[in-house]
């Protein structure tokens, strides 16, 4: 039952973006959390790409040895390596202070 309202979900969202699929974390267990991207099975697309993104970035307070830093890490799905590389750009645009790793993986 779960699976097919996920499963549901994921047809009208794709029928409201249309051509503009944008990274998915649908179907991630939640019990699994951070190491999973997205369930590719429940994707309807030819191909899924797995996109991983870390970075950061700091605010130093004047005169004073303390800083804030605001660490960025997201696992999502692609229907396209294009789209992954596209995202991880606008990503290491806005956290690039602080270098963490990057990657687009093929899942099929």
């Amino acid at each position: 039952m779960r699976r097919s309202l996920v499963f549901a979900f994921l047809l009208l969202t794709l029928d409201a973006v249309g051509a503009q699929a944008a990274g998915t974390a649908i179907g991630r267990p939640l019990i699994f959390g951070d190491g999973i991207a997205c369930d590719a099975r429940l994707l309807p697309w030819h191909s899924v790409w797995y996109g991983h993104f870390s970075g950061g970035t700091a605010r130093y307070a004047p005169n004073s040895p303390s800083a804030l830093v605001d660490w960025h890490d997201d696992k999502l799905c692609f229907p396209s390596r294009r789209e992954c590389l596209h995202w991880q750009r606008a990503e290491r645009r806005l956290y690039h202070e602080i270098k963490g790793d990057w990657t687009c993986l093929p899942l099929r």
